[in-house]
Parts: structure tokens; C-alpha cells; sequence
């Protein structure tokens, strides 16, 4: 007898991993199907049948199976087909309700031990379809009062009538990347409010703004975070849009898009039955043929994630770099303290949430160049690597969906600023000198910024030392807001200024 005991571990960021273990006892119990290519020996007491065991011996790849929610997303579509054959009369009553009522059992999860098929399979994603053609037809069978292969319910002439995995598979994993956008999108979005709250509550930290490492110009923290927001929106704006396509669906297309053997009508209606199941708004594609041929739109959708999470590894870099220290560092803002960051070097602490975000980010940068890859291989009428596409896709959206959740509670949220560092970095740098300039000239504030490193001073105590300005005029020059945004020039307090430098300096003023 054939026993089956699945080890199942569900690794954040990727497919439900199962690892089907099959073991043989003394009677060896089996039924013996036929299919085209001969007899078949499938283990006694399984739903699925002949061509799911010749996949099993086939396929030992990645060690990944199917997630439950791929195989829920077919026996979705699985059961729009059964009514709506049933509707136009290809499919007698009995037979449809007992399709619809085994699918619905493989959508509610009720069979997940018989979906054990690597998802690393033959081109196109037969193997996975057949797998669930199988079950539901021998599930089907056994309803009508019928034994396991009996096929009261054929795989191929009943559950299966007018699709292919062609256009049943894209299908699927359409459905499942329009789920988990959804989740990811409201993840980005909460992250982006929690950048937001951060920048509110440190609008009045003015700093050191840096540029290639070095000391630029004043910039409050809160303006920093705030970019961090803008990351967020942005984000989500380019991931909910290049979501857009994968509603247009090449249901019913039949192998090249052509549909054949099926009725005038049928792709249509067989869509907008499975968008009622889904809960979609899904859109039979305009060019079946184009999208049977094309990855397109899962490429696009790659795309969005590659480009948010290119642009979150900056936001993360910004966040280790400003947290640098605590003695030898910038230390301008504390991360959360998660766990002891040495296991060899006491009381270090490592900025450990996000290192482990960055790490999901630069996987979802692998995943989105495989999907790449994988896309361009269309050739004639077919791309096959959908299987491949689909799996990398939906790890990268699960991946990125649960880094993002764990940035936010575990990093973001409790980011604090070190104002004394903050303060302290800030009067010792030469980050002012821009805004001295219109009033001192540049040549002559590139000699002070020169003089200031060469004796330790501050540009501000530089300046009062030799009278340039006055501890009002240097108050008014450098007022926070006019330091960290858009304002006039005060021409009054300028050419007042510049007559001063002219009687003081014999003429030359050096601020032209």
C-alpha cells in the first residue's frame, strides 16, 4: 500500500514548500490506468490519476510544489467552465454539478495532499492543470457513486472541455498575482504613512544634508523622511497601475488563442462567469492570440516591484547609514533594538530589520530577472516558461508584501532621532556655507569653509569672529526655514552687508 506524508514549511517569501514522501507497504496496492502512451500505475486511493504520476517520476526539481493558492485559482476557473458548458449544452447537468461540487472542494482546500507535482514542470504548466483535471474528475466520479479511475467524469472530455493549459494557466496565476497585489499595495501604503508620521514628528530637526558622503546643505530629518514617503506613493502607484493588464484574460482561447472547439461566445461568457467566482473585474483579451503568445503583462508587473524595490535599498542604505555608530559614526537617528548584534563582540547592536529587508529586496530583484528572462522566450505561438514566470512572480509579491510589513512594525515605527548628534553635527559642519554665500560671496566663504576644517571652528563662530555679519544678520541668514527651503534672497540685509565688506576690505568685497 502506498502511504503519503507531506512535510509542509511555509517560508516567508516563497512558495509553500511540500516534499511528498511515498512510502510502499508489503501489498503494494495500485489501479492500473491507460493513457496514450500505455498503462499507468497509479497508487491505490489518490484523486488524481495516469498523468500525474508520470509528472511525479518526471519532475523532482526545485523541491516546491503548487501554493493552495494557484491550485484554489484553477479550480476557480474549473468551475465557471463546468456551468457555463452546462449552460450552452456541452455538458450534461449531472456531470456539471458534480464538476462544480468536486472544484468547489479544490477551491475550499479540501485536497491539498493531492497536488504533490513540482512546480518546476513541462512547458506551459500541463502537468499542474492535469493534475487538477484528475482530481476533480475522479472527486466527480466518486459523487456520481462511481470507484477512483472509473472516470464517470473524464479529465479531458468533461472537467477540461474547451480550455487549454495555455490559457487556463496564465489565467490562474493572474488570479493569484491579482490577490497578492492587493495585499502588497496596502502593505507599501502603510509603510509610506509610517515614513509620513516620522517626518511630522521631525519637521524641526534641522541637519546635515550629505551629498557624495560629504556635507552639503541643510535639510531637516523630517524632509528626509519624508522623500522616504514619497518612495512609498510612488511605489504604489506604479505597482496598482502595471496591475491593470493582468485582468485582461485569454480564457477559452484554446492552445493559440483561436478557440477552437469551442461556440461563438463561450470565451466571453466563460469570463464573466469566473469573474463573478473571482470577485474580478476580468476582461477577455482583446487579442487572444497576442496574449497566449505574450508574457507581457506579468513582465510589466515584475517591473513595478524591481523598481520599488530598487528604490526601497536606497531607503535602507539611508537608514543604516544615518544610524552608523554609536561613537565612530553619523548616529544621527536610533533604529529598534531587535537582538545582540555580535556573537563574539559584547554589546554590539546591529541594524538587523534591515539588513534582513534589504536582503528580500535584492531577492525580489533576482526573481523579477528571472521573470525577465523567462518572458522573452515567446516563441511563435506560445510562451512555455509560464510556470517559471509564475512562480518567481508570486514569491516576489510574497516576499516584498511580508518585507514590507516587517520594515514598518519591527524598524520604521520606532526610529528615534539623537538630537544633541544631530545638533552637535550640525554646528560643526560646513553645511551653511551655501546659504552664506549671497550675502559673503563665494570666494570668501570657500575660505572660511577652508579655514573651519584647518581649525575645528564652526562657519557660525568663524563669521562672528571676524565681523562679517552681525549675531542678528547670521540669525536671520541662517533661520531654519530659510535653510531648508525655497525663499527670497533679503536684498536690504545683502547690499548693507556688501557696503560694509567694500570699506572694510579697501574695495573688493568679494562677493561678486
Amino acid at each position: 500500500m502506498f502511504s503519503f506524508t507531506y512535510l509542509t514549511r511555509n517560508v516567508p517569501g516563497q512558495l509553500e514548500y511540500r516534499v511528498c514522501l511515498v512510502s510502499i507497504g508489503e501489498d503494494n496496492v495500485t489501479r492500473t490506468e491507460r493513457d496514450s502512451l500505455g498503462k499507468v500505475e497509479v497508487p491505490d486511493g489518490v484523486y488524481y490519476g495516469s498523468f500525474t504520476a508520470r509528472a511525479l517520476e518526471n519532475f523532482e526539481l526545485s523541491g516546491q510544489t503548487a501554493p493552495p493558492e494557484l491550485i484554489a485559482a484553477l479550480g476557480k476557473i474549473k468551475v465557471a467552465a463546468a456551468r457555463v458548458n452546462e449552460e450552452i449544452g456541452n455538458l450534461d447537468r449531472e456531470k456539471s454539478r458534480a464538476v462544480v461540487s468536486a472544484a468547489e472542494e479544490v477551491v475550499a482546500g479540501e485536497h491539498e495532499e493531492q497536488f504533490p507535482l513540482d512546480l518546476i514542470q513541462a512547458g506551459a504548466g500541463t502537468p499542474i492543470h492535469m493534475n487538477v483535471n484528475e482530481v476533480i474528475a475522479n472527486r466527480a466520479t466518486e459523487l456520481l457513486g462511481g470507484g477512483l479511475g472509473d472516470y464517470l467524469v473524464h479529465p479531458n472530455d468533461h472537467v477540461n472541455m474547451g480550455q487549454s493549459s495555455n490559457n487556463v494557466v496564465p489565467t490562474a496565476f493572474r488570479l493569484v498575482t491579482l490577490d497578492l497585489a492587493e495585499d502588497l499595495v496596502t502593505e507599501m501604503e502603510k509603510l509610506g504613512q509610517a515614513f509620513v508620521k516620522k517626518s511630522e514628528e521631525f519637521a524641526d530637526l534641522v541637519k546635515v544634508g550629505r551629498t557624495h558622503y560629504q556635507d552639503a546643505v541643510p535639510v531637516t530629518l523630517g524632509q528626509e523622511f519624508g522623500a522616504h514617503a514619497h518612495v512609498c506613493r510612488r511605489s504604489v502607484k506604479s505597482i496598482a497601475e502595471s496591475a491593470e493588464g493582468l485582468y485582461e484574460v485569454g480564457l477559452g482561447g484554446n492552445a493559440v488563442g483561436t478557440g477552437i472547439n469551442t461556440r461563438p461566445g463561450f470565451r466571453e461568457r466563460l469570463v464573466d462567469e469566473l469573474s463573478a467566482i473571482a470577485g474580478l473585474d476580468l476582461v477577455p483579451a482583446k487579442d487572444p492570440i497576442a496574449v497566449t503568445q505574450s508574457m507581457e503583462p506579468f513582465l510589466r508587473f515584475s517591473g513595478s516591484l524591481r523598481e520599488a524595490a530598487s528604490e526601497l535599498v536606497k531607503v535602507a542604505d539611508d537608514l543604516m547609514f544615518l544610524s552608523s555608530g554609536p561613537r565612530a559614526g553619523i548616529n544621527e537617528i536610533e533604529l529598534p533594538e531587535v537582538e545582540a548584534g555580535s556573537s563574539i563582540m559584547p554589546g554590539k547592536v546591529n541594524p538587523s530589520i534591515v539588513e534582513a529587508v534589504k536582503m528580500s529586496l535584492l531577492q525580489v530583484l533576482g526573481y523579477d530577472q528571472t521573470v525577465s528572462l523567462a518572458s522573452r522566450e515567446g516563441h511563435l505561438e506560445l510562451n512555455v516558461m509560464t510556470p517559471l514566470i509564475g512562480k518567481n512572480l508570486i514569491s516576489a509579491a510574497l516576499l516584498f508584501t511580508r518585507s514590507l510589513k516587517t520594515f514598518r512594525e519591527d524598524c520604521v515605527g520606532g526610529i528615534q532621532p539623537n538630537r544633541e548628534v544631530i545638533e552637535r553635527n550640525f554646528d560643526r559642519s560646513t553645511a551653511v556655507a551655501t546659504a552664506l554665500s549671497p550675502y559673503l560671496g563665494y570666494e570668501r566663504v570657500a575660505d572660511l569653509v577652508k579655514t573651519s576644517l584647518k581649525e575645528e571652528k564652526g562657519l557660525k563662530e568663524l563669521v562672528l569672529e571676524r565681523e562679517l555679519l552681525t549675531e542678528d544678520e547670521l540669525e536671520t541668514v541662517l533661520d531654519p526655514e530659510r535653510l531648508t527651503s525655497p525663499g527670497e534672497i533679503d536684498d536690504q540685509l545683502r547690499e548693507k552687508v556688501k557696503k560694509r565688506l567694500k570699506k572694510g576690505s579697501g574695495g573688493d568685497d568679494g562677493s561678486n
